[in-house]
């Protein structure tokens, strides 16, 4: 029996922590519900399989945000055997896995209504497959206000004392794309900053795996903040943000920096947002070179909230 008009199956910021896609969907969810949407959630790393199922059956539309190709197919492909309404956001490039994986998000955009991505480059490659697809901005800006942990405001406020420059970065955790690169690039930015004098550099790291990546550094210079924390709190207080990865999507602390004004610099291994100065990644020589830009940035970053409510609505009215 059909009872839950929409269901947004994705990762729980609660239980997984900070990282592009728990923000994004948190962010959304908090939208529907200021905006009265009536929406279930589930979250599918921490729910069981068959009571996934379930609440597949159960649904008319299904919104997936899962970036696992293997466990993706297998969903859409149930979804789609009872013709349910599915859609699918691809939070990171097509093309961004090996040929197996690859093969796997083609045939789960093929049996989508309306997948959904993040960029104009997977714009363009996946209307060739699905020419249903949109193009929809994976950034909401925070829908409340929250709160910079009193310890975080006393530390960079006496790094700010000290005459010292604030740049900062994000990870979600360590990891290696499929040529082996450190995908957040942390490794090049600490060896980069652990010796200056002028800069200190702030590593978000609420996984921790960083911090004990580096348990052995002796450096002012570098820091990290290994718990969880709001980072759209402390990008207010930087001087600089930095995206050095060598694969992205639409990364959302980025579109975030550049909201908030903060010079932001990043690898050019794909399109990234106007306003952002581009360097190669993992590169001395290019990357110095950015602090000496000078780039005025307008606070005109677009928000995917209002497109998503938008297709909601259609799809919920085409449903009854």
């Amino acid at each position: 029996m059909v009872n839950q008009p929409l269901l947004i199956i994705g990762p729980d910021i609660q239980s997984h922590g900070i990282g592009g896609v728990t923000i994004h969907v948190q962010r959304l969810r908090e939208c529907l519900d200021i905006k009265g949407i009536n929406y279930r959630f589930s979250d599918y790393k921490t729910v069981g399989f068959t009571s996934l199922l379930n609440k597949i059956f159960k649904a008319r539309i299904i919104h997936f945000h899962i970036s696992n190709p293997f466990f993706l197919i297998i969903l859409v492909l149930f979804a789609k055997l009872l013709n349910k309404t599915i859609l699918l956001t691809l939070h990171g490039n097509y093309g961004r896995f090996g040929r197996l994986k690859n093969f796997m998000m083609r045939e789960a955009i093929c049996m989508s209504t309306v997948p959904i991505v993040i960029n104009e480059e997977s714009y363009e490659r996946c209307r060739r497959i699905n020419k249903n697809t949109q193009f929809i901005p994976a950034f909401i800006p925070p829908q409340k206000d929250d709160f910079l942990q009193v310890k975080i405001l006393e530390m960079v406020e006496n790094l700010h004392m000290n005459g010292k420059k604030i740049v900062s970065t994000n990870a979600s955790t360590v990891s290696f794309d499929k040529f082996g690169n450190e995908i957040y690039g942390i490794d090049f930015l600490v060896n980069f900053f652990k010796n200056d004098n002028i800069r200190t550099l702030i590593v978000s790291d609420p996984s921790g795996n960083y911090r004990r990546r580096y348990i052995n550094l002796q450096s002012d210079s570098v820091i990290f903040i290994d718990y969880p924390h709001p980072y759209y709190e402390l990008l207010k207080h930087v001087d600089y943000f930095v995206r050095n990865t060598s694969t992205d999507g639409d990364a959302i602390s980025v579109k975030e920096a550049l909201f908030l004004g903060v010079p932001t610099f990043c690898s050019n291994v794909v399109e990234r947002p106007n306003g952002t100065v581009l360097f190669h990644y993992s590169d001395s020589k290019s990357f110095e070179t950015c602090f000496e830009c000078h780039c005025t940035i307008e606070k005109k970053i677009e928000s995917g909230a209002d497109a998503l409510v938008s297709l909601y609505k259609k799809l919920l009215a085409c449903a009854k």
